[in-house]
């Protein structure tokens, strides 16, 4: 097959890139290849098991059109403060103005026009100022909250708006490999049920989302694609009740706090706050279990949970932190026997696990019933944990009642997206032909700067017709 642009992975940044080009009125012919499924075949059938099946060949929550986004909570940030360093890249000014710009296409497709966090100053002052207090940096972030449920019907309008476009979407197939002819890519292999076939391109765009990153990181060295090892984060998700977070959850829908706690000084952040949530399990391809969040616009809980993660940097000897964080979360998976497991900050503090028995007692009940009571103190590395420890001891300032002995944390929590690609602001990497886009990329962490970031390379591949 020929195309002129092909896009690998239909995430968000891939998604853009075609939808922008058709909005940009391009004639090229645009082919996008997908590991999963199309977003009306996507099913977890724990709605109906209660329980993670580990379903083969991938996740449907992490894995079809959309990506993970399908299934997120649907926040989109409205601030370039937030979701990686493109603005690095790009500059702040432009990212903020493409932010904007995305942001209108994604209310074209029926995205909420309430925005969150804007509107309350003097609760905002109240709020800062007590992170001040504590130590944190409390980041402005307007939010657009889609809502799971709302987020899947969006996404499934532009799919179904790309295909009547004429974009050739080819569901179910992996990409095995690049093709390179004179240090250019010219496409690439795929693969579906043993049988490989090629497809050739003027430009190929790698869009893989963050359960993408090992895999394009061993795209690089094999074909020596420049690129720096980066950031890897490794934390919990913690959940409490949502009286313990009202004021926050009111004013700011989602508090993002930043900070360096003592004695290691690492980046510590709280991220995707979900009020009235549910804490979700996502499988990786190596069945690596790690825990994440959701919301509902409609559906809610009496818990709120958000992620607490500490940022990780390796340099010499060792530089592979993606492999790093895959060994906490295997060791971890482990020690619950395959389940997410979840822990009560007091018992912690205490020094001993918790039991089934003690969390049916406690005012915080879990939203993922099928995680393992356990302790999640013996397979975290101790640089990590004591981290987490100051900061929720922090949190705590701003948030009385955080750090409470029922607090409820869930292990692991693991973003891969530390493989980071360089490229020019055009997003041309050293290998002609060849462009990275989103998690994968390492550029972008979230659904808006990755749509941003694919927006950017449509506008791109359409100038040269």
């Amino acid at each position: 097959m020929k195309t002129d642009v092909l896009i690998v992975g239909a995430g968000p940044a891939g998604i853009f890139t075609a939808l922008e080009m058709l909005r940009q009125g391009s004639h090229k012919k645009i082919i996008i290849v997908e590991k999963g499924a199309a977003i009306e075949k996507r099913h977890c059938p724990k709605v109906k098991t209660g329980e993670c099946m580990n379903c083969k060949p991938y996740c449907h929550i992490t894995t079809g059109f959309s990506g993970a986004g399908a299934f997120s909570d649907g926040k989109l940030s409205l601030s370039y403060e937030v979701g990686g360093q493109l603005p690095e890249l790009i500059g702040e000014d432009y990212a903020q103005k493409m932010i904007d710009y995305t942001d209108k296409i994604y209310l074209e497709f029926g995205a909420d026009s309430r925005v969150e966090g804007i509107g309350q100053g003097e609760e905002i002052k109240k709020i800062r100022l007590r992170a001040i207090r504590a130590g944190l940096k409390l980041v402005d972030c307007p939010i657009r909250h889609l809502g799971t449920e709302k987020a899947q019907e969006l996404y499934h309008a532009i799919q179904q708006h790309l295909i009547n476009n004429g974009v050739e979407i080819y569901f179910g197939y992996n990409c095995v490999d690049l093709l390179l002819e004179d240090q250019k890519c010219v496409g690439v292999t795929i693969e579906k049920k043993g049988i490989r076939e090629e497809i050739r391109a003027d430009h190929t765009v790698v869009a893989t989302g963050r359960r993408g990153a090992d895999w394009l990181e061993k795209l690089c060295e094999e074909h020596g694609i420049a690129h720096q090892p980066g950031t890897v984060d490794i934390g919990v998700r913690v959940e409490v009740r949502n009286e313990v977070m009202e004021t926050v959850n009111r004013v700011l829908y989602e508090s993002k706090l930043v900070g360096y706690p003592k004695p290691f000084k690492n980046k510590v952040r709280t991220f995707c706050q979900n009020p009235g949530g549910f804490v979700s399990q996502e499988n990786y391809d190596n069945d690596l279990a790690v825990v994440n969040g959701h919301s509902y616009k409609e559906l809610k809980t009496d818990n709120t949970n958000l992620a607490i993660l500490c940022s990780h940097n390796f340099t010499e000897p060792f530089n592979q932190p993606i492999a790093y964080a895959q060994k906490v979360g295997e060791l971890t998976n482990m020690l619950g026997d395959g389940h997410i497991m979840v822990q009560r900050f007091g018992d912690i503090l205490d020094g001993k696990r918790t039991w089934q028995n003690e969390l049916a007692r406690s005012n915080v009940r879990p939203t993922l019933p099928d995680a393992v009571a356990g302790d999640i103190t013996a397979a975290m590395p101790y640089r990590a944990m004591i981290n987490i420890i100051h900061f929720m001891q922090a949190m705590d300032e701003v948030v009385p009642g955080f750090a409470g002995a029922e607090t409820l944390l869930y292990s692991p929590e693991l973003k891969f997206y530390s493989n980071r690609i360089k490229m020019d602001k055009q997003f041309n990497t050293n290998i002609a032909g060849l462009h990275c886009l989103g998690d994968s990329s390492g550029w972008t962490r979230g659904l808006m700067m990755a749509s941003v970031m694919g927006v950017i390379m449509g506008q791109h591949l359409s100038k040269d017709e």
